[in-house]
């Protein structure tokens, strides 16, 4: 008789609420609440609705470079589409314990509008692979800058932050590779493979060796990945400027792209006490209380939570069309559909 199995999902989800929780109840209570507040009331309220805008704007650039990735396959979709799915998908990883639920949901969602989910699927990860391609550029450009006197401060980096982003750059590098090599690596190595397994994947290998094939689209993907990222660090140093925090733009350049790393380790809730901890780590040594550090971390995931709430909208009151084939597919579609 087989052991039950156990589901440690429950106790990992209760362990990243923990540990966020727990780091960031410790940055508040070592920086003061009071303080806090009291920054936050003094915040210009015209820039904030800049970092709301700006923050629009990061969607509707990923929502392109997703247009550009499906056009490329031959799948394209209208944009406005793309934009609401990709509200509901921004929905889905911030009022999830998860950062993938709204990846899955905008695989369902074009997977049951083309009848293609191994297409579906490459687009999703191409699009979120670029992207962390070019945050890890950004990181490690950053962290050299930064390590030097070259723009006037030198700003100390642990050497577990440094190591990580070099370590997460390296991963980004060798997926991107393995993503692009994928027929081949399949093809060669198919009996590793689970009978019931192989389909599936070959036809999601396919889907990703075709990008390898198309360079310029893969240049314009990355270019709209780092104008997204420049885009997203624009939206932190808004913030910082509404609360009168006076630090360069290279230090938002190295902080939230070493934020978002640092987040993707599973301990962490929606980076909530990695924002706040690195943060505090790099502000504190520009003389930036730690009150205020932390009031700019909450404002930005406020600003995040507020802009992400438009995918809740856009579920409730039926913006996007979920259903599976909602018009008949262009005859160059049709004739390149895959299962």
């Amino acid at each position: 008789m087989n052991a039950p199995r156990r589901n440690w999902r429950p106790l990992l989800i209760a362990l990243r609420f923990i540990v966020s929780g727990g780091l960031l109840a410790f940055l508040v209570w070592q920086a003061n609440p009071a303080t806090i507040w009291a920054t936050w009331q003094q915040a210009n309220l015209a820039l904030l609705g800049l970092a709301v805008l700006l923050q629009i704007l990061c969607v509707l650039i990923s929502a392109l470079k997703w247009r550009v990735l499906l056009r490329a396959n031959r799948h394209p979709q209208p944009y406005p589409w793309l934009v609401a799915v990709y509200f509901t998908g921004q929905f889905a990883n911030n009022f999830l314990p998860t950062s993938v639920g709204g990846d899955a949901m905008r695989v369902v969602a074009l997977g049951r509008r083309t009848g293609s989910y191994a297409q579906a699927s490459a687009s999703v990860f191409m699009e979120r692979l670029t992207g962390f391609l070019a945050l890890s550029l950004i990181a490690l450009l950053t962290l050299v800058v930064t390590s030097t006197s070259l723009f006037g401060m030198r700003l100390e980096t642990s050497p577990v932050l440094a190591w990580t982003t070099a370590g997460f750059a390296l991963a980004a590098i060798l997926a991107a590779g393995i993503s692009f090599a994928s027929p081949w690596l399949l093809r060669r190595y198919s009996r590793l493979v689970p009978a019931v397994a192989r389909r599936p994947l070959q036809k999601v290998a396919e889907s990703l060796g075709e990008y390898a094939g198309d360079p310029a689209t893969m240049a314009k993907v990355m270019a709209l990945s780092l104008l997204f990222h420049a885009t997203w660090i624009g939206m932190h140093l808004v913030c910082g400027l509404a609360l009168k925090i006076g630090a360069p733009p290279i230090i938002y350049a190295l902080m939230v792209p070493l934020t978002d790393i640092i987040g993707l380790a599973p301990i962490f809730f929606n980076n909530v006490g990695a924002r706040d901890l690195v943060f505090t780590l790099y502000l504190r040594q520009l003389d930036v209380p730690d009150a205020t550090a932390l009031a700019l971390a909450f404002t930005a995931f406020t600003v995040r939570l507020l802009v992400s709430s438009i995918g809740g909208l856009v579920l409730l009151f039926g913006g996007a069309d979920f259903r599976a084939n909602p018009e008949p597919p262009t005859p160059e579609a049709a004739s390149t559909r895959r299962l």
